[in-house]
């Protein structure tokens, strides 16, 4: 870790495998939406501590 002069923190590197790890990620998630939307369901996921479903439109449902 590198110490940074001006706050003496310990500046922090990221981690390449990390890096890539959120990419995958978000690809997944992409592709997850394209291939729900095209059969005609939504997208179910946690927001806000609330479980939603997001429709092909962009009308988003409460579950709860």
């Amino acid at each position: 870790m590198e110490i940074t002069h001006d706050k003496m923190k310990p500046k922090k590197k990221r981690d390449m495998d990390m890096i890539n790890a959120e990419a995958a990620l978000i690809r997944a998630a992409r592709r997850a939406r394209e291939r729900a939307w095209s059969a005609g369901i939504g997208v179910v996921y946690l927001k806000d501590g609330r479980i939603v479903e997001e429709m092909s439109d962009g009308t988003i449902k409460y579950c709860q």
